[in-house]
């Protein structure tokens, strides 16, 4: 993993989940659910959904190995 934010690509701080363990514990170990983020980029992707729902490619990495959790996480259907 490249030690830059796969959002802004600064310098990463943070090795962030996706999918939150809290919510979706059977990926918390799961590669394909951790990135590294900067901490300003991964405190907009938890807390602020317009933020999270801009991100596509994430979307899209997530829709790879849960694509329910996807749609739920960044409420695609609301």
């Amino acid at each position: 993993m490249e030690n830059k934010c796969v959002i802004c690509g600064c310098v990463g701080s943070d090795l962030a989940h996706l999918l939150p363990k809290s919510l979706y514990p059977e990926h918390y170990t799961n590669e394909l659910n951790l990135v590294i983020m900067c901490r300003n980029c991964h405190i907009l992707y938890d807390n602020d959904l317009n933020f999270r729902r801009k991100q596509v490619s994430l979307y899209n990495q997530i829709c790879g190995f849960d694509i329910v959790g996807a749609a739920k996480y960044f409420r695609i259907y609301e």
